[in-house]
């Protein structure tokens, strides 16, 4: 037994060796295998970020297009229909430039939670960036499917969003394209969803469409129109006319209405039902609108210059009013043109006011504060009272033309409007009067101002001074 010892004495630091190296090479793989599962985790976490939004977690338009090819595929195999539905939400730009960018991202984030909420697990919602979502619905019966759940998601977005722990509503506008019904193509469904949502948002937002072959015209001739726009901008197309504005009690000339006019070398004086639609829902509105502000201050300007303190409106669009630096841009113009704020006139959409009433509020303070008075325009067509309106330091109320043709039978809502108005420190402009019938009415209702045809139309600048001369000279002759 001693004689074995020296053996195994000296086989120790063998097997000592052997299990050295068995343990190494178990740590060895051992590493080895975390090393590819991490491996496999980055491979997984670079495949979820280039296939999925970062903000939202949801599929990004490419993996979207993914399975759109897979579910037309199925689709056609099983003789089935799918659909893709294009959902933009509506003023997003709005909120991002009044409630800022960390606002955006949670109005993103609760949408996109709402979405899902709405469809299947076998559905695909994606962002496709910015504030446009697509929705994949597969397996459906027919069209009606599609349109149920458009209208579903109009509900669940209807209710109000907690925005930096405010509540907050937001909308949004909604096209269908369904599949082979509308095409087969990816692109061209994609395409064709996207066409029925911006007929939506030319027909007044929130709400949902299926696609119609129309679309796809109006859309064609809307991109020749908007082209054709820029090239009216670039070469001095636009000019500006003014409608004058009669003081019922002082029978004076106070005012005028900034009406831009496209005058085109070959159509001839375009109306402006034609290109105005077009022109401001495109980003083209903010160049022109600024030269019609600066166009419009200049000739007030030279009017104070002459002695003739009119007031001049200019229109504001939604978009044109809900820039972010509209209030900037206007003060350092008035100031450039030496001219006193009290001389402009702003005409806000009611719509605007309605629909974005936190952003609206403050921005309306500032106008203010540069002295120009605010009038809100086609007052009678949306939902908002005379008492919701007193809160924003409105000065005065236009009636829209639609209840003044029809003065026969709404006379008393005019009448009502007049009196409460009144009663609130507002003053009432009634717009569209045509008839001397009309203005005799509105006269004797107390309304306190009137444009329209029967005073005149549109005209130059030195119309306007031959209008206010005439009427000078009128009003001065001696009564027989």
């Amino acid at each position: 037994m001693n004689s074995l010892w020296p053996i195994a004495a000296g086989m120790a630091p063998c097997l000592l060796a052997l299990a050295a190296g068995q343990w190494q090479a178990r740590g060895w793989r051992a590493r080895c295998a975390q090393l590819q599962a991490a491996q496999r985790d980055t491979e997984m976490r670079l495949d979820f970020i280039a296939h999925h939004d970062s903000l939202t977690g949801l599929p990004n338009r490419l993996q979207f297009q993914m399975q759109l090819e897979h579910g037309v595929a199925y689709a056609r195999r099983h003789e089935s229909l799918l659909a893709v539905l294009f959902v933009d939400i509506d003023h997003f730009k709005t909120i991002n430039d009044t409630l800022g960018h960390d606002a955006g991202d949670q109005v993103l984030v609760q949408f996109a939670q709402r979405l899902r909420q709405c469809v299947r697990e076998v559905d695909t919602v994606a962002r496709q960036g910015g504030d446009e979502f697509i929705i994949l619905l597969t397996e459906l019966r027919n069209g009606a499917d599609a349109q149920q759940v458009a209208e579903k998601i109009m509900k669940a977005i209807g209710e109000p969003f907690l925005i930096k722990a405010q509540p907050m509503m937001v909308a949004a506008s909604i096209g269908v394209a369904v599949c082979p019904d509308d095409d087969e193509d990816i692109e061209a469904l994609i395409e064709k969803a996207y066409l029925a949502m911006y007929a939506v948002k030319q027909r007044g937002k929130g709400a949902s469409l299926r696609f119609l072959p129309s679309m796809q015209a109006k859309a064609y001739s809307a991109l020749i129109l908007e082209t054709a726009l820029r090239h009216a901008h670039e070469h001095h197309e636009f000019i500006l006319t003014y409608q004058p504005k009669l003081d019922l009690r002082r029978q004076q000339i106070t005012g005028v209405k900034a009406l831009l006019r496209w005058k085109h070398p070959e159509l001839g004086l375009v109306m402006p039902l034609d290109f105005l639609p077009v022109l401001e829902q495109s980003a083209l509105i903010l160049p022109v609108g600024a030269w019609v502000m600066t166009t419009a201050m200049a000739q007030a300007r030279q009017w104070l210059d002459r002695g003739l303190a009119l007031t001049v409106a200019v229109h504001l669009s939604p978009r044109q009013f809900f820039h972010k630096e509209i209030v900037q841009v206007y003060a350092a113009a008035l100031e450039k043109a030496g001219l006193p704020g009290r001389c402009i006139e702003l005409d806000i959409p009611e719509a605007v006011l309605i629909d974005r009433s936190q952003g609206a509020e403050e921005l309306l303070q500032q106008f203010k504060q540069l002295g120009v008075r605010i009038a809100v325009s086609d007052f009678g067509t949306g939902y908002a009272s005379l008492n919701y309106l007193r809160r924003y330091s409105v000065d005065l109320v236009k009636i829209d033309k639609s209840f003044i043709d029809d003065l026969s039978r709404g006379g008393a809502m005019v009448r009502a409007i007049i009196e409460m108005a009144h009663s609130l420190g507002m003053r009432v402009i009634a717009a569209g009067v045509e008839t001397g019938e009309q203005l005799v009415q509105l006269s004797a209702m107390g309304c306190d101002e009137v444009f329209g045809f029967c005073l005149s139309a549109p005209v130059s600048p030195q119309e306007v001074e031959a209008l206010l001369a005439g009427r000078r000279q009128r009003l001065a002759a001696p009564i027989s």
